[in-house]
Protein backbone atom coordinates (compact mmCIF):
# COMPACT_ATOMS: atom_id res chain seq x y z
CA UNK A 1 0.00 0.00 0.00
CA UNK A 2 1.76 3.19 -1.11
CA UNK A 3 1.58 6.14 1.29
CA UNK A 4 2.31 9.74 0.42
CA UNK A 5 2.85 12.72 2.67
CA UNK A 6 0.03 15.26 2.57
CA UNK A 7 1.97 18.13 1.06
CA UNK A 8 3.45 20.58 3.53
CA UNK A 9 1.31 19.24 6.40
CA UNK A 10 3.42 16.19 7.18
CA UNK A 11 5.60 17.62 9.94
CA UNK A 12 7.18 15.11 12.29
CA UNK A 13 6.12 16.78 15.55
CA UNK A 14 9.07 15.36 17.53
CA UNK A 15 10.25 11.82 18.17
CA UNK A 16 7.18 10.72 20.10
CA UNK A 17 4.77 12.06 17.50
CA UNK A 18 6.79 10.57 14.65
CA UNK A 19 6.64 7.18 16.36
CA UNK A 20 2.87 7.42 16.75
CA UNK A 21 2.50 8.53 13.15
CA UNK A 22 4.49 5.55 11.95
CA UNK A 23 2.47 3.18 14.16
CA UNK A 24 -0.80 4.48 12.70
CA UNK A 25 0.47 4.25 9.13
CA UNK A 26 1.88 0.77 9.70
CA UNK A 27 -1.42 -0.44 11.19
CA UNK A 28 -3.40 0.77 8.18
CA UNK A 29 -0.79 -0.51 5.74
CA UNK A 30 -0.67 -4.05 7.13
CA UNK A 31 -4.36 -4.43 7.87
CA UNK A 32 -3.64 -4.44 11.63
CA UNK A 33 -1.06 -7.08 12.50
CA UNK A 34 -2.60 -8.18 15.80
CA UNK A 35 -5.92 -8.86 14.14
CA UNK A 36 -4.35 -10.70 11.23
CA UNK A 37 -2.01 -12.82 13.33
CA UNK A 38 -4.57 -13.56 16.04
CA UNK A 39 -3.96 -14.94 19.49
CA UNK A 40 -3.48 -18.67 19.89
CA UNK A 41 -3.63 -20.53 23.17
CA UNK A 42 -1.21 -23.11 21.81
CA UNK A 43 -3.12 -26.01 23.28
CA UNK A 44 -1.55 -28.65 21.06
CA UNK A 45 -1.71 -32.14 22.49
CA UNK A 46 0.68 -35.02 22.13
CA UNK A 47 -0.15 -38.63 22.91
CA UNK A 48 2.07 -40.55 25.32
CA UNK A 49 2.40 -43.35 22.78
CA UNK A 50 2.10 -43.91 19.05
CA UNK A 51 -1.35 -45.42 19.56
CA UNK A 52 -3.78 -42.94 17.91
CA UNK A 53 -6.57 -44.19 20.19
CA UNK A 54 -4.65 -43.38 23.39
CA UNK A 55 -6.90 -41.69 25.93
CA UNK A 56 -4.06 -40.04 27.86
CA UNK A 57 -2.40 -37.02 26.25
CA UNK A 58 -0.14 -34.18 27.31
CA UNK A 59 -1.69 -30.73 27.23
CA UNK A 60 1.12 -28.26 26.46
CA UNK A 61 -0.94 -25.22 27.41
CA UNK A 62 -1.83 -26.34 30.93
CA UNK A 63 1.38 -28.43 31.17
CA UNK A 64 -0.60 -31.35 32.56
CA UNK A 65 -1.52 -34.86 31.55
CA UNK A 66 -5.09 -35.18 30.31
CA UNK A 67 -7.26 -38.28 30.39
CA UNK A 68 -10.05 -38.08 27.85
CA UNK A 69 -13.37 -39.82 28.23
CA UNK A 70 -14.58 -41.95 25.29
CA UNK A 71 -15.45 -39.51 22.56
CA UNK A 72 -13.29 -36.80 24.18
CA UNK A 73 -16.18 -34.80 25.62
CA UNK A 74 -14.85 -34.78 29.19
CA UNK A 75 -11.27 -34.42 30.38
CA UNK A 76 -9.60 -35.05 33.72
CA UNK A 77 -6.22 -33.39 34.25
CA UNK A 78 -3.32 -34.86 36.25
CA UNK A 79 0.16 -33.77 37.24
CA UNK A 80 1.61 -37.19 36.43
CA UNK A 81 1.39 -39.48 33.43
CA UNK A 82 0.09 -42.31 35.62
CA UNK A 83 -2.93 -40.11 36.41
CA UNK A 84 -2.68 -40.45 40.18
CA UNK A 85 -2.46 -36.73 41.09
CA UNK A 86 -5.68 -34.90 40.09
CA UNK A 87 -5.14 -31.39 38.74
CA UNK A 88 -8.49 -30.28 37.35
CA UNK A 89 -11.18 -31.09 34.86
CA UNK A 90 -13.06 -30.03 31.74
CA UNK A 91 -16.72 -30.90 31.29
CA UNK A 92 -18.77 -30.41 28.14
CA UNK A 93 -22.46 -31.06 27.54
CA UNK A 94 -24.49 -30.81 24.34
CA UNK A 95 -28.18 -31.13 23.56
CA UNK A 96 -29.53 -31.60 20.04
CA UNK A 97 -33.27 -31.03 19.75
CA UNK A 98 -35.41 -32.68 17.10
CA UNK A 99 -36.48 -29.26 15.80
CA UNK A 100 -32.86 -28.38 15.04
CA UNK A 101 -32.14 -26.33 18.15
CA UNK A 102 -28.74 -26.92 19.70
CA UNK A 103 -27.07 -26.00 22.99
CA UNK A 104 -23.57 -26.69 24.30
CA UNK A 105 -21.95 -25.72 27.59
CA UNK A 106 -18.44 -26.12 28.92
CA UNK A 107 -16.68 -25.73 32.27
CA UNK A 108 -12.91 -25.92 32.87
CA UNK A 109 -11.07 -25.61 36.18
CA UNK A 110 -7.38 -26.24 36.81
CA UNK A 111 -6.42 -26.88 40.45
CA UNK A 112 -2.72 -27.82 40.24
CA UNK A 113 0.33 -27.33 38.05
CA UNK A 114 1.78 -24.14 36.50
CA UNK A 115 -1.67 -22.89 35.45
CA UNK A 116 -3.43 -23.66 38.76
CA UNK A 117 -6.35 -21.30 39.22
CA UNK A 118 -7.30 -21.21 35.54
CA UNK A 119 -11.03 -21.24 34.94
CA UNK A 120 -13.26 -20.97 31.90
CA UNK A 121 -16.92 -21.33 31.03
CA UNK A 122 -18.52 -21.43 27.61
CA UNK A 123 -21.93 -21.67 26.02
CA UNK A 124 -23.22 -21.94 22.48
CA UNK A 125 -26.79 -22.08 21.26
CA UNK A 126 -28.65 -22.26 17.97
CA UNK A 127 -32.35 -21.52 17.83
CA UNK A 128 -34.06 -22.35 14.55
CA UNK A 129 -37.65 -21.26 15.11
CA UNK A 130 -39.40 -18.89 14.93
CA UNK A 131 -36.22 -17.04 13.92
CA UNK A 132 -32.67 -18.25 13.46
CA UNK A 133 -30.44 -16.99 16.27
CA UNK A 134 -26.88 -18.10 16.98
CA UNK A 135 -25.13 -17.06 20.21
CA UNK A 136 -21.72 -17.88 21.66
CA UNK A 137 -19.94 -16.89 24.87
CA UNK A 138 -16.55 -17.82 26.34
CA UNK A 139 -15.12 -16.33 29.53
CA UNK A 140 -11.88 -17.31 31.23
CA UNK A 141 -9.04 -16.30 33.51
CA UNK A 142 -5.54 -17.58 34.24
CA UNK A 143 -2.90 -16.88 36.93
CA UNK A 144 -1.05 -13.60 36.64
CA UNK A 145 -4.14 -11.51 35.97
CA UNK A 146 -4.83 -12.84 32.49
CA UNK A 147 -8.47 -12.45 31.49
CA UNK A 148 -10.22 -13.14 28.21
CA UNK A 149 -13.69 -13.33 26.77
CA UNK A 150 -15.52 -13.68 23.48
CA UNK A 151 -19.17 -12.99 22.85
CA UNK A 152 -21.29 -13.07 19.73
CA UNK A 153 -24.85 -13.08 18.47
CA UNK A 154 -26.11 -13.40 14.91
CA UNK A 155 -29.59 -13.49 13.40
CA UNK A 156 -31.14 -12.82 10.00
CA UNK A 157 -30.90 -9.03 10.27
CA UNK A 158 -27.80 -8.21 12.31
CA UNK A 159 -24.93 -9.57 14.33
CA UNK A 160 -22.01 -8.69 16.55
CA UNK A 161 -18.79 -10.22 17.84
CA UNK A 162 -16.60 -9.05 20.74
CA UNK A 163 -13.20 -10.33 21.82
CA UNK A 164 -11.28 -9.12 24.88
CA UNK A 165 -7.87 -10.08 26.26
CA UNK A 166 -5.86 -8.70 29.16
CA UNK A 167 -2.34 -10.10 29.39
CA UNK A 168 0.01 -10.57 32.36
CA UNK A 169 1.22 -6.97 32.11
CA UNK A 170 -2.30 -5.57 32.17
CA UNK A 171 -2.25 -4.67 28.49
CA UNK A 172 -5.68 -4.90 26.90
CA UNK A 173 -6.47 -6.08 23.37
CA UNK A 174 -10.01 -5.95 22.04
CA UNK A 175 -11.79 -6.46 18.77
CA UNK A 176 -15.46 -5.73 18.17
CA UNK A 177 -17.49 -5.84 15.00
CA UNK A 178 -21.15 -5.49 14.18
CA UNK A 179 -23.18 -5.52 10.99
CA UNK A 180 -26.69 -4.83 9.75
CA UNK A 181 -28.72 -6.31 6.92
CA UNK A 182 -28.37 -3.05 4.94
CA UNK A 183 -24.66 -3.86 4.46
CA UNK A 184 -23.26 -1.34 6.92
CA UNK A 185 -20.85 -2.44 9.62
CA UNK A 186 -18.68 -1.12 12.43
CA UNK A 187 -15.32 -2.29 13.76
CA UNK A 188 -13.56 -1.23 16.97
CA UNK A 189 -10.03 -2.54 17.30
CA UNK A 190 -7.11 -2.07 19.68
CA UNK A 191 -3.73 -2.99 18.21
CA UNK A 192 -0.43 -3.98 19.84
CA UNK A 193 0.56 -0.31 20.24
CA UNK A 194 -2.62 0.47 22.22
CA UNK A 195 -4.00 2.48 19.30
CA UNK A 196 -7.77 2.16 19.04
CA UNK A 197 -9.44 2.32 15.65
CA UNK A 198 -13.18 2.88 15.26
CA UNK A 199 -14.15 2.19 11.65
CA UNK A 200 -17.59 2.71 10.13
CA UNK A 201 -18.18 0.92 6.81
CA UNK A 202 -20.87 1.82 4.29
CA UNK A 203 -22.53 -0.91 2.22
CA UNK A 204 -20.07 -0.32 -0.63
CA UNK A 205 -17.05 -0.57 1.75
CA UNK A 206 -16.23 3.11 1.79
CA UNK A 207 -16.19 4.62 5.24
CA UNK A 208 -14.76 6.79 7.95
CA UNK A 209 -13.43 6.49 11.47
CA UNK A 210 -11.27 7.75 14.28
CA UNK A 211 -7.92 6.73 15.76
CA UNK A 212 -7.22 7.35 19.45
CA UNK A 213 -4.32 6.62 21.79
CA UNK A 214 -2.14 8.01 24.54
CA UNK A 215 -0.47 10.60 22.34
CA UNK A 216 -2.12 14.04 22.51
CA UNK A 217 -0.08 15.76 19.79
CA UNK A 218 -1.27 13.74 16.80
CA UNK A 219 -4.28 11.96 18.25
CA UNK A 220 -7.17 11.71 17.93
CA UNK A 221 -6.92 11.39 14.16
CA UNK A 222 -9.63 10.85 11.58
CA UNK A 223 -9.58 8.45 8.65
CA UNK A 224 -11.72 8.32 5.52
CA UNK A 225 -11.57 5.99 2.50
CA UNK A 226 -13.53 5.31 -0.67
CA UNK A 227 -14.83 2.05 -2.13
CA UNK A 228 -11.50 1.43 -3.87
CA UNK A 229 -9.67 1.63 -0.54
CA UNK A 230 -8.02 5.01 -1.15
CA UNK A 231 -8.19 7.55 1.64
CA UNK A 232 -6.63 10.03 3.99
CA UNK A 233 -5.57 10.10 7.62
CA UNK A 234 -5.81 13.55 9.20
CA UNK A 235 -3.92 13.95 12.46
CA UNK A 236 -4.82 16.32 15.30
CA UNK A 237 -2.10 18.78 14.30
CA UNK A 238 -3.57 19.06 10.80
CA UNK A 239 -0.95 16.93 9.06
CA UNK A 240 -2.17 14.26 6.67
CA UNK A 241 -1.16 10.97 5.11
CA UNK A 242 -2.87 9.45 2.09
CA UNK A 243 -3.07 5.77 1.28
CA UNK A 244 -4.36 3.30 -1.30
CA UNK A 245 -5.77 -0.24 -1.12
CA UNK A 246 -6.96 -0.04 2.49
CA UNK A 247 -6.24 -3.62 3.66
CA UNK A 248 -8.71 -3.78 6.51
CA UNK A 249 -11.70 -3.15 4.25
CA UNK A 250 -10.84 -6.40 2.45
CA UNK A 251 -11.06 -8.60 5.56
Amino acid sequence: MPFSNGGGNGGGGGNVSRSVREQVIDAVETGFSTYKSGKNSGRARKGRSEDPTSQVTYDYYYELWARLSPGGWNVDYFEDEACTKPAGYARFHTVNEENGDYTATGDIEITAGPKAGSKAISSTSIISNPEYVYTVSHIGASPGGVEWSTEGRWDASSGFYKSYLKDEKGKVFRYECSYKSDGTSRVVFTDENSLEFTLNFNAGQSGNGTITGDDTTLLPATIVWDEAGSGTITFKDGSTETFENFEFSRQ
